[in-house]
């Protein structure tokens, strides 16, 4: 019954003559047409947007005894929509009406609407224009819609900023930024591996701030740095790069290895584990280490390393817990991503944190290298080689790193465990 066709017909019995409801071109070509409870009384009104003697219009039907009746019309903007949608944005028992007037080839001015007493009323004040938006409640899942907004800068880079409903005025949205700039981050890794530009690894970099994931955000602006003309600036690179670098001094307290057998350790650089949380690692911890049976408390910390250098990085989680820690060290797993889940690469026992990733590799993988003592061991450096399918599981019966032996790499996990308080792992609610 209530069909676009069906609601076409309604809507066109009361528009004026020779108005033409509009068609919306994307994401699918259909008209602007829709049904929502827009006054909360479990009602749903019908809704469509028409165009008449070069100007845009809404117009609103609401049916009272059987019969549909006019209960506004408001003059809208632009030239077209590209945006035609019902969401609860500023309470969750009533929708608002969300419109993006198209003024220009890949430019919209947004406008949400909200019920009142005398029709519909435009919750944006002035002009906020855009040229892509998705809107959907972001992570918190609480029954209130975000707006994501994409910004066009230059060639294929958008700024993006993410708004919702507050009291009586949007904000930004900063709690579900982590959350949804994970999707920013796939949209510019995708685009450079199509077109190298220090425009898009630094909205990647932007992106990558704004998860919380510092060591690949320093990555991304030296690579930025790296052309003749970087973009934004130079200047403004360099000052964005010793914020960071100032933010990971503050958060990573660590002690370097202590030299054994005249390993050549100097240029090891050291990198803490990831300050946010991953549901999708903890749910992967949890199965993979049976942790749903115990009643204890436990932590974990996690980097993202690429180990065989395939642009897709892998996840080593290292656990701390009673049972999950022994004389020898901790446990510890690695994991690939894959169709959106975590899949195991290896899982390691005995393991004492930092963990070396070496640059060397072994059937195309990094080599690994962990430092092994307690327990009544020896102290010494393990090199941990990935055989075709995994890594061995034990470093204290591995071969040890070769005295006079030079390492380069990344010690990962580098956090002072007895300071650091990593992610606690929430066994019960995931």
């Amino acid at each position: 019954m209530w069909n676009s066709k069906y609601l076409k017909s309604i809507i066109s019995a009361f528009l004026p003559p020779f108005a033409e409801i509009i068609e919306l071109e994307t994401p699918l070509k259909e008209p602007a047409v829709r049904t929502a409870d827009l006054d909360g009384d479990s009602i749903l009104e019908v809704i469509g947007a028409f165009y008449w003697h070069g100007e845009n219009y809404i117009i609103v039907l609401k049916c009272y005894y059987g019969t549909w009746q006019v209960v506004n019309i408001i003059k809208g903007k632009g030239y077209n929509i590209t945006y035609f949608g019902t969401a609860p944005v500023t309470g969750k028992y009533k929708n608002n009406l969300v419109v993006g007037w198209q003024v220009a080839s890949i430019w919209s001015d947004l406008s949400v609407y909200e019920w009142t007493g005398s029709g519909l009323k435009d919750l944006i004040t002035g002009n906020k224009y855009y040229s892509m938006i998705e809107v959907r409640d972001i992570e918190k899942e609480d029954g209130l819609y975000e707006l994501a907004l994409w910004i066009h800068d230059t060639g294929n880079a958008y700024r993006v900023e993410i708004f919702r409903w507050s009291g009586d005025k949007f904000i930004l949205a900063f709690d579900v930024y982590p959350h949804y700039f994970k999707k920013v981050e796939r949209y510019y890794k995708k685009i450079l591996k199509e077109k190298n530009s220090t425009t898009y690894w630094y909205y990647l970099a932007d992106a990558q701030m704004k998860i919380g994931n510092t060591e690949e955000a320093l990555k991304s602006i030296d690579k930025a740095l790296s052309f003749e003309y970087p973009y934004p600036s130079k200047e403004e690179l360099m000052k964005l790069r010793e914020e960071l670098m100032k933010l990971r001094n503050q958060l990573c307290k660590y002690e370097s290895f202590v030299n054994k057998d005249e390993i050549g350790l100097s240029s090891i650089k050291y990198i803490c584990s990831e300050t946010q949380r991953d549901i999708k690692l903890e749910k992967a911890l949890i199965k993979e280490f049976q942790l749903d049976k115990y009643q204890e408390r436990a932590r974990y910390y996690y980097n993202k390393v690429d180990l065989d250098e395939d642009g897709k990085p892998e996840i080593f989680a290292y656990l701390v817990g009673s049972y999950l820690c022994g004389t020898g060290g901790c446990s510890a797993a690695i994991f690939k991503e894959k169709n959106e889940n975590y899949h195991l690469l290896a899982r390691f026992s005995i393991v004492n944190n930092p963990v070396i990733i070496s640059d060397s590799k072994t059937r195309g993988y990094k080599d690994i290298v962990m430092n092994v003592y307690g327990g009544g061991i020896v102290p010494f450096f393990a090199r941990l080689k990935y055989d075709g399918t995994t890594y061995p599981s034990n470093p204290s019966i591995q071969p040890k790193v070769e005295p006079g032996t030079k390492l380069d790499g990344v010690a990962i996990v580098a956090d002072d465990i007895g300071v650091s308080p990593g992610i606690a792992l929430n066994i019960f609610n995931n």
